[in-house]
């Protein structure tokens, strides 16, 4: 596989960047959001649940772009992909299952 020019770096890296704190306004928004208190711990494992989202999203973008899986062999990818994706599974289950 081919590398980008130094020009096309900049570029997928400001991409990034902005995405990154797009995504990260979208958490802070997401965070402010107010569910009603009838939902009672549904409303809460609804805020956990979107920025968990969120969060898997601004991580594979880092992981694509800052840790060069983009050039690397598919199978590399999916051993970096696969445990970080369990690792959400389970922050997200001990959350929703938990106490």
């Amino acid at each position: 596989m081919a590398h980008l020019t130094e020009t096309e770096t900049k570029k997928e890296y400001l991409k990034v960047f902005f995405g990154l704190m797009a995504l990260t306004a979208l958490t802070v928004g997401a965070a402010i959001l107010h569910f009603p208190e009838s939902w009672g711990k549904a409303g809460d494992t609804l805020h956990i649940s979107i920025g968990i989202l969120i969060a898997i999203v601004k991580v594979l973008m880092v992981m694509y772009i800052f840790m060069h899986l983009k050039f690397d062999h598919p199978y590399l990818r999916f051993m970096v992909i696969v445990p970080v994706f369990l690792f959400f599974v389970l922050t997200f289950a001990l959350n929703v299952l938990g106490p």
